[in-house]
């Protein structure tokens, strides 16, 4: 039997059992009880959620500056004068670099690129390295295009503009409370931009400028034999890797460009891509969100963690097998580095967390021993222990001996971390980001003062939240309803799962389980084996080792589970990514 689900709104309840699916019989019952908590109850909403197309994408046309930017690009390229490209060290950067890289590549163009060093240069632009490198440059004038930053680069435009360089500045994060820079901007954040609502990430902006540029060169004399031949459709991958790693919401656009790029990665005609997917076992089944959570997007992101985010765009920009497998393995290692002082920064956050400040709004831990490139993955699996929005600080020496603090800062649903920030900026430093994620930079001194007013904002959003309609994440039905092969092929059409569209959540109470053992380097996850009516089925609980005690001395539990693929040498099988137990 499957239980009732609730949609609550305020204190009233309503049953969803009781809900008409005219002409959906086809669909599983538990598919359309969570379609009905979406909201999607006639057949056309039901099929564009379920089977999102292309062809529903919004049109280029709609995004601000796109139009002055494909003119000063054609005008760069008409006379042969030096591109370059300025990304960020995370997977969204790095994926908008590769994909314009390899989208002029097609055209037969050869442009600069540079991810900046997160540990030496940090974030955004820095004028240095144009002054190093300006003699490197094949033409007097130069045009810098940024991915994924730059919003924030006022001064530094400025200083760029100077030294005889134009600029197009493509960039998702939030527009500061100062203003844009002096310069061509392709930013959905801008209030006046068709798509203002469409929260695209940093490489969703690039790739809707390549579909621009590939317009604008058809009717070019010198481009129009090569740009309506370039598929688009290829560098989708790009697009899906990093959107879902961004933690931007996964509905409208996103969703579209997201779906269509987990298939694209599947045939993917990039070979650092195809030697990447085979490096984590990801051929021969469905690429999943998970997937790149998980697996692709840490990989990646290591590599920029760690001070090398160029080892990520000789993947994604690799000609050869031999390159991309050399690329693979420095990632591999890196990755593995990463891993070993995340887990012990984790620790030592978990420790020194303040129960007070998790009760009353979110959680802040700072330290001198905190390795900066992994403050964010910390905060996320501080938000995962708490469920509150969490900020992570690394003490950060000026050359001047102002002890100032950087951090990194991942939200949960319905709070906007940036709008948080703001309310904060006249104790920031600098900061950045979008409602899921930010990175900042303050005085050690300010801590305090930060803190106080941070959280004052927190719970001003909390109280707006309360009195908005919210649903139940957790649906109580019986393990064997789940990993029912026709629910399960219907569950993957609810991918790509992230914020905005969460994996459900479903409990199945009185299950037992049968195997329970430790895995992981710090044995700090529990993998377990449940007894099912028709079959036994196989569960990873991520850092849930330490119920292992409780498990072995009462089998018999509630099990809160969302059903994942696992791969194993080749061969792709179900099973329960295990949330709790109780």
């Amino acid at each position: 039997m499957l239980y009732p689900v609730w949609w609550k709104n305020g204190k009233e309840k309503v049953d969803l059992t009781t809900m008409a699916f005219d002409n959906n019989t086809s669909i599983p019952e538990i598919c359309r009880r969570l379609l009905a908590l979406k909201g999607l109850k006639e057949n056309q909403e039901i099929a564009d959620f379920l089977y999102p197309k292309l062809k529903d994408l919004p049109k280029p046309e709609l995004m601000k500056g796109l139009s002055d930017a494909t003119q000063l690009i054609e005008e760069y390229l008409e006379n042969s004068l030096q591109i370059v490209i300025w990304g960020d060290y995370d997977v969204d950067g790095t994926t908008s670099t590769g994909l314009l890289v390899n989208f002029f590549r097609e055209l037969g163009v050869e442009v600069l690129y540079h991810i900046p060093n997160r540990l030496t240069e940090g974030y955004g632009l820095n004028i240095e390295w144009f002054t190093k490198n300006r003699d490197t440059f094949t033409s007097k004038k130069f045009l810098l295009i940024t991915v994924d930053c730059g919003i924030a680069n006022r001064e530094e435009v400025q200083q760029i503009q100077r030294l005889d360089g134009e600029v197009i500045v493509t960039d998702h994060h939030s527009i500061p409370l100062e203003g844009l820079p002096d310069c061509i901007v392709l930013n959905p954040s801008q209030v006046d931009c068709g798509f203002h609502r469409d929260k695209l990430a940093g490489v969703g902006v690039a790739f809707y400028l390549a579909a621009g540029i590939r317009s604008k060169l058809s009717l070019s004399s010198k481009y129009s034999h090569i740009a309506p031949t370039i598929n688009l459709k290829k560098y989708l991958g790009f697009v899906a890797l990093g959107t879902v790693a961004d933690l931007v919401y996964l509905t409208t656009t996103n969703r579209i460009l997201v779906r269509a790029g987990l298939e694209s990665l599947e045939e993917t005609p990039f070979i650092g891509l195809s030697s990447l997917l085979e490096s984590c076992e990801l051929f021969g089944g469905q690429i999943t969100s998970e997937d790149i959570g998980y697996l692709l997007g840490p990989k990646i992101n290591a590599a920029g963690r760690l001070g090398d985010s160029e080892i990520a765009l000789k993947l994604f920009t690799a000609r050869s097998a031999v390159e991309a497998q050399k690329a693979v393995a420095s990632l591999e290692h890196l990755n593995s580095k990463r891993k070993t002082i995340c887990d012990d920064d984790l620790e030592m956050a978990l420790s020194s967390c303040s129960r007070n400040l998790i009760v009353q709004s979110f959680s802040c831990v700072c330290s001198g021993d905190f390795h900066l490139g992994v403050a964010g993955i910390v905060a996320s699996r501080l938000v995962e222990a708490f469920r509150v929005p969490s900020i992570v600080f690394a003490e950060y020496p000026d050359q001047s001996g102002e002890q100032y603090l950087k951090g990194s800062v991942r939200s949960i649903d319905g709070i906007s971390v940036i709008a948080a920030l703001n309310d904060c900026s006249d104790l920031i430093v600098k900061y950045g980001g979008h409602d899921m994620a930010a990175g900042l930079t303050i005085l050690q001194k300010d801590l305090d003062e930060f803190r106080k007013y941070f959280s004052k904002s927190l719970k001003r959003q909390r109280a707006e939240m309360a009195d908005k309609k919210s649903i139940t994440t957790a649906f109580e039905t019986s393990v064997d309803q789940v990993m029912d092969n026709k629910t399960l092929e219907c569950l993957h059409c609810f991918e790509p799962y992230g914020p905005g569209n969460d994996a459900p959540v479903f409990s199945a109470r009185s299950s037992k389980v049968i195997q329970a053992r430790t895995v992981g380097r710090l044995n700090s996850h529990l993998n377990i084996v449940v007894r099912g009516e028709y079959s036994n089925y196989k569960g990873i609980g991520f850092n849930l080792g330490e119920k292992i005690s409780e498990v072995q001395e009462n089998p018999e539990r509630t099990i809160y589970f969302v059903p994942t693929k696992n791969r194993y040498r080749g061969t792709v099988s179900w099973q329960l990514r295990v949330v709790d137990l109780l």
